[in-house]
C-alpha cells in the first residue's frame, strides 16, 4: 500500500507534467487534468509555488466571492545543457546551449572537431558546466547506439560518456541517438501520429532510423532498433547504387514492417523532392513527409526528452 510521502511525490509529478505542458494553470484545470481532489491539488500548488517552481500570475473573477488564481511556471527554476553533434562526410560539428525550461538557449557555442572521442566531449561539458554549474541535467544527441551512458559506433569509438558525467558532477543525463531525438520531435509536431518513424540518409547508402510505436521510442533490445546498415547488401551497394532506389527501399522496408502512419525522410545527397512510385496499398501507406531542416526536430526532440526527463525528478 502506498504511504503519503509517494502519494505526494505521485501528485506533484502529475501538476508538474501539467506545467511543463501548458505553462499556465489554475487549480481547477490541475484538477480536470490529473484527477485529483481540490485539496490535494491545492497542496501540490502550495508546495511548488513554495519551492519557486511556479509563480502567482493572475488573480480573476468578480470582485464578490472566491477569485481565480492563476500560476504560470517559472521557466528559470531548471536549465540544461544540451549538445548536438553532427556527423558529415566523416567530420564531426557540435552545437552546445544553455536551455531554460521554456526551450530558450543562451549561450549557443558552435564547434567543429576531426574524431569523436572523450577528449572533445569531456572538454566541451567542462567549459559549459564551469560557466553554468547550477545545470540540473545534461542532454545529448549524437550518432551512434547509445546505451547507459556508454556511445558506440561500430569498432570506431566507444565512450562511457554517462558514468563520467555522473562521477564528475553528479547531475542526470540522457545520451540519445541524434535519429530517434529527431523522430521525438518530429513526433510531437504529428500528434495525431501514434506511430511514426524519421529516416536519415546521412551519404548515399549511410541511413539511420528513428521508430515511435504508440507514442513511444523504441530502442530495440540493445538500443540498435532502426541501424539500417545492416539491412542485406547493404554495405556493399552503397557504394555504387543510385542513392534515390535506396533511400526509396528503405522507406518501403520500414513501412512494410512497422506500418506507421507517417515516414518522414532527410537526406544529404538528396537535396530536391522525389517521386514515389505505389510502394504498397494505399490503404496501408503512411504519408511520405519531406523533412528540410533535420536540426529543429533534434532540437526539438531535445527539448521533449529533458522536459519530461526533469518532470520526474524532485529539485532540492
Amino acid at each position: 500500500m502506498a504511504n503519503s510521502g509517494d502519494l505526494k511525490s505521485e501528485n506533484i509529478q502529475a501538476v508538474r507534467k501539467c506545467f511543463y505542458t501548458h505553462g499556465c494553470l489554475s487549480v481547477n484545470e490541475a484538477e480536470k487534468m490529473t484527477g485529483l481532489s481540490h485539496g490535494s491539488a491545492v497542496n501540490v500548488f502550495r508546495v511548488l509555488e513554495e519551492s519557486g517552481e511556479i509563480l502567482l500570475s493572475e488573480k480573476t473573477g468578480n470582485r464578490v466571492g472566491r477569485k481565480t488564481h492563476r500560476y504560470i511556471l517559472n521557466c528559470e527554476f531548471r536549465h540544461f545543457l544540451a549538445i548536438d553533434i553532427r556527423r558529415e562526410h566523416g567530420e564531426f560539428s557540435s552545437r552546445s546551449w544553455r536551455m531554460n525550461l521554456n526551450g530558450e538557449e543562451t549561450d549557443v557555442r558552435t564547434r567543429a572537431f576531426p574524431a569523436m572521442d572523450n577528449t572533445y566531449l569531456h572538454t566541451e561539458i567542462e567549459t559549459m558546466m564551469n560557466a553554468y554549474p547550477d545545470t540540473d541535467m545534461i542532454l545529448i544527441s549524437t550518432p551512434g547506439v547509445c546505451e547507459d551512458g556508454i556511445i558506440t559506433n561500430g569498432e570506431t569509438f566507444r565512450m562511457d560518456i554517462g558514468s563520467w558525467i555522473e562521477e564528475k558532477y553528479g547531475v542526470p543525463c540522457v545520451i540519445e541517438n541524434d535519429v530517434n531525438v529527431a523522430a521525438i520531435g518530429f513526433a510531437n509536431e504529428h500528434a495525431e501520429c501514434r506511430n511514426i518513424a524519421v529516416i536519415y540518409q546521412a551519404e548515399q547508402g549511410i541511413f539511420g532510423c528513428g521508430i515511435l510505436i504508440n507514442g513511444r521510442l523504441y530502442n530495440g533490445f540493445s538500443h540498435a532498433a532502426g541501424e539500417v546498415r545492416y539491412l542485406p547488401h547493404m554495405e556493399e551497394r552503397k557504394k555504387t547504387e543510385d542513392p534515390a532506389v535506396l533511400l526509396k527501399e528503405v522507406i518501403l522496408s520500414v513501412a512494410a514492417i512497422l506500418n506507421p502512419e507517417a515516414i518522414g525522410w532527410y537526406s544529404d545527397p538528396i537535396k530536391d523532392e522525389i517521386a514515389f512510385e505505389k510502394l504498397m496499398p494505399d490503404k496501408h501507406m503512411p504519408a511520405l513527409i519531406h523533412i528540410d531542416d533535420l536540426d529543429s526536430y533534434r532540437y526539438k526532440g531535445l527539448c521533449s526528452i529533458g522536459m519530461y526527463n526533469i518532470s520526474q525528478q524532485t529539485k532540492g
